[in-house]
């Protein structure tokens, strides 16, 4: 181009205007063969290219990325993106999907509105606890949290083994609870509770055998709710209280950090676990790579490399599971089904009641 540009100057008089008008066509490309922005790139990248919006950490992505593009040989981009963020892009862009792969949220986010995603079954679904499948057709179940009871072994006079122990009356004032209005990881043990408690767990029912537990159980925190939820677990480890009711995550993070005087219980009354997944955007460039992507981002090979990161915790019970990241889960563990979708249909009327049940118990005053 540029030998184009200096050949056309050569040119007698009588092309002047023509060759300007050449000059500035020809300069136009040259102005936007830079680097595109990542919403700009998705239309433009090659057959063997993939862009994935994500909410993973860089710990996560630090070896999802190489692991990823050396099993699919494909040029993956990744855009982090906090999870509202994410769904805001891809239905902004509905028209013209700028990526090919959501993958900042889960089942919850991905069912507000399937059209904006295609249809999709993961063919290792199956080989997930029956608890925490994908049963919508578009969600690829990725990872999960759940909540964990964690105790200080030297200070707590017996082991925990489920909510029930928490009544015990020597554990008064000694148990580290988050607020559930605020802290999700608090909330989701409310939840937790009230259908392991209540009077049907296996089909979530929420009563009021569940709320005399809620009830009871508030009574033994002696009016302490914490207002941290890294405060729980740290605090039991530091001493600070015997027990402590937290997530998965950040109990196995502070083992992981030397804390060896704890222990983690999966309460025996039963575990929930929200999942978190990733789907394919509707219309999307790369349709056929996002389909391998997401048959590889959910199969044995991805899990077993990924388990290896502290504070990975598996969705999958057949992993030889570092002892870091080990929280117990066996075929054997009760699951209920309580998944994100039935949160967002029940998280209102919940917290209503129990900050009706905190006024009535005087808690902060």
């Amino acid at each position: 181009m540029y030998y184009l540009l200096q050949n056309a100057g050569r040119k007698g008089n009588g092309m002047k205007k023509l060759n300007l008008v050449l000059s500035l066509f020809l300069l136009i490309p040259l102005g936007g063969c830079g680097q595109k922005k990542p919403e700009e790139s998705a239309a433009l990248k090659e057959d063997n290219s993939l862009i994935v919006y994500t909410s993973s950490n860089q710990a996560i992505l630090d070896v999802l990325e190489p692991a990823a593009e050396k099993a699919l040989g494909l040029e993956i981009e990744y855009i982090s993106l906090a999870s509202g963020e994410g769904y805001a892009r891809v239905v902004a862009e509905k028209e013209n999907p700028q990526a090919d792969v959501y993958n900042c949220g889960g089942p919850a986010e991905i069912d507000q509105d399937t059209s904006l995603f295609a249809p999709y079954v993961s063919p290792h679904n199956d080989e997930l606890p029956e608890a925490i499948r994908a049963t919508d057709g578009y969600a690829a179940i990725t990872g999960g949290n759940t909540s964990v009871i964690i105790y200080n072994k030297d200070l707590c006079p017996f082991e925990i083994t489920g909510y029930e122990d928490l009544l015990d009356p020597r554990l008064k004032g000694h148990i580290a609870f988050g607020d559930a209005v605020a802290s999700n990881s608090a909330y989701y043990h409310l939840e937790n509770m009230l259908v392991d408690m209540g009077g049907n767990p296996a089909e979530n029912s929420i009563d009021e055998k569940g709320w005399s537990y809620v009830r009871s159980f508030l009574e033994n925190l002696d009016g302490r709710i914490i207002d941290s939820s890294s405060a729980v677990y740290k605090g039991v480890a530091a001493g600070e209280y015997w027990v402590g009711l937290t997530y998965d995550v950040g109990a196995v993070n502070i083992i992981a950090d030397g804390a060896k005087n704890v222990a983690i219980c999966l309460m025996k009354e039963g575990i929930i676990t929200k999942t978190g997944g990733a789907a394919i955007i509707a219309n999307c460039a790369h349709p056929d790579n996002a389909k391998k992507y997401l048959d590889w981002l959910t199969s044995k090979e991805w899990e077993e490399q990924k388990v290896k990161i502290p504070g990975c915790i598996p969705v999958r019970t057949d992993l030889d599971i570092p002892e870091y990241n080990d929280i117990g889960i066996t075929s054997e563990t009760v699951v209920w089904n309580c998944p994100s979708t039935w949160t967002a249909q029940h998280k209102e009327e919940i917290v209503a009641k129990y900050q009706s049940l905190l006024e009535e118990m005087n808690f902060g005053s």
